[in-house]
């Protein structure tokens, strides 16, 4: 997965009905690879999201907006 910051994502985890949207603040690894550091819209926090296989993560838009 490569992204760019300021993308936004829908990220649903075990037990969560609707999921979360974030904004991408920066990757962690090179050419935009995980992990990153997100801004989850729900709570206004900043945290690292590291993809596992209990996460599904759908890519709203991987431009600047």
């Amino acid at each position: 997965m490569h992204l760019e910051a300021r993308g936004r994502l829908l990220v649903t985890g075990p037990g969560e009905e609707a999921g979360h949207v974030c904004r991408i603040l920066s990757s962690s690894g090179p050419g935009g690879v995980p992990p990153y550091v997100v801004l989850r819209y729900d709570t206004g926090a900043e945290e690292l999201l590291v993809p596992r296989a209990d996460l599904e993560i759908r890519v709203l838009t991987n431009a600047p907006a």
